[in-house]
């Protein structure tokens, strides 16, 4: 069995058992698949933190607060998706993405008290998201202290540039959406000394980010640029930066005796995954019944054991 599955199964003295969730906008639904996956076997409260990134920290909002089973399949509801997503309000200068209504309002219509629902649980809950003024990660954990400052951190993780919003401001910072810099947010979790680890991955089996080129690349770091030059920075160095974290996820897959111990789940190849603004909804159904079945399988062996 693998490390990270047997300190799931039971806990090793001094271990620090983490959670990592990677973004990706409408990738998110794989994620979603397998956050529920882990609920089903009732391990939503099995980490000491779980780390997400963008879509990843609104799965992990589900999961944290033991709700994964009443709202997380939102991924799969069409009507939920033509209300996210419409191309057609930028000719109203609004955002393409409602992540506000989604965050602000659908999510506690859905689930009352989800969010205090999240603060009183055992397990920490750290959304990142990009930092404007330096373009790096940073950990909004030590800023949520109440419901409005939780509600601002997950709108600030998920605020994709130009297309949901202007950068949310929270713990004197102007921050945007953590895929600019820490789309698979593992460097987190190992810096708070992680010691066993799970990363939920939204991106096929052998597949990964591709720097960005060409004339709508080159528009793209221009109005970005406008935000503040380190945001347009970040997004060219995205890439290069994904790489290393997907060599790293390599290296302890290759070898679970790696310390710390990383084991990193991902949808199969060939899997319907979706794409970052996909609005097919067959095919955001799709990623999110492939990530619920490779976790599924991947956790298997923990099947009908909840850890203490």
């Amino acid at each position: 069995m693998h490390p990270v599955l047997a300190a799931l199964r039971q806990r090793p003295p001094d271990a620090r058992l983490a959670l990592v969730v990677e973004g990706g906008g409408m990738r998110g639904a794989v994620t979603g698949g397998m956050a529920l996956a882990l609920d089903e076997l009732g391990l939503a409260h099995s980490f000491d933190a779980v780390y997400g990134a963008s879509a990843g920290a609104l799965n992990a909002l589900w999961l944290v607060s033991g709700r994964a089973g009443h709202g997380i399949r939102t991924w799969t509801d069409a009507g939920w998706l033509a209300t996210l997503i419409r191309r057609r309000r930028l000719l109203r200068r609004r955002p393409v993405i409602d992540v506000d209504g989604l965050v602000l309002r659908r999510y506690e219509t859905l689930s009352p008290g989800l969010y205090e629902a999240l603060l009183a649980a055992p397990t920490e809950f750290h959304p990142l998201a990009t930092d404007v003024a330096t373009g790096r990660a940073v950990d909004l954990h030590p800023e949520i202290r109440d419901v409005a400052t939780l509600r601002t951190a997950l709108r600030a993780s998920s605020m994709l540039p130009l297309l949901a919003g202007p950068p949310v401001a929270l713990g004197g910072r102007r921050l945007l959406d953590a895929g600019l810099s820490a789309a698979i947010p593992i460097r987190a979790a190992l810096a708070d000394a992680a010691t066993h680890v799970l990363v939920l991955r939204s991106r096929r089996a052998g597949e990964t980010t591709l720097p960005p080129r060409g004339a709508r690349a080159r528009l793209t770091a221009r109005m970005l640029a406008r935000i503040d030059p380190q945001v347009a920075l970040a997004w060219t160095a995205r890439a290069p930066a994904e790489l290393e974290d997907e060599a790293l996820l390599e290296r302890h897959m290759a070898d679970p005796t790696l310390t710390p111990h990383i084991l990193q789940l991902r949808p199969a190849p060939g899997s319907p995954v979706p794409g970052r603004l996909e609005r097919d909804i067959g095919v955001v159904a799709g990623g999110f019944e492939a990530g619920l079945r490779a976790a599924r399988e991947a956790l298997a062996p923990l099947a009908g054991v909840v850890a203490d």
